[in-house]
């Protein structure tokens, strides 16, 4: 016997005993094949897409981190020519992250600058 708490049809917390209703409102008493309990507990393939899009995005906040200095520098007028180059190569690098299609699979990465 298992205890779900349902929400919009949906089932999206199970417990192995009765809990408070007050604190887990909406609960209701299944046997343990019933076929929401089932959809809860079965392992779900993750969204690639979307975990392609949350690596994107953390790779496109460690080039902002390592932007900014360099483009500071280069607004104050006195970068020097290498830091010159690496701005250049940050900012190629998160143009080639924004053209990825993260629908392909295997997603093909640009190489992250030095």
């Amino acid at each position: 016997m298992k205890y779900l708490q349902i929400d919009n049809s949906v089932a999206v917390t199970a417990f192995g005993g009765p809990q408070d209703p007050n604190v887990w409102p909406n609960l209701i008493e299944v046997e343990d094949d019933d076929p929401r309990y089932l959809a809860l507990i079965a392992p779900s393939e993750p969204n690639k897409t979307a975990l392609a899009a949350l690596t994107r995005d953390n790779l496109m906040a460690v080039a902002v981190e390592a932007m900014t200095p360099l483009l500071l520098s280069l607004q104050l007028g006195d970068a020097t020519t290498e830091e010159t180059a690496s701005a250049k190569a940050w900012q190629a690098y998160v143009r080639a992250l924004k053209l990825i299609d993260l629908t392909v699979e295997p997603t093909a990465w640009p190489e992250q600058p030095q």
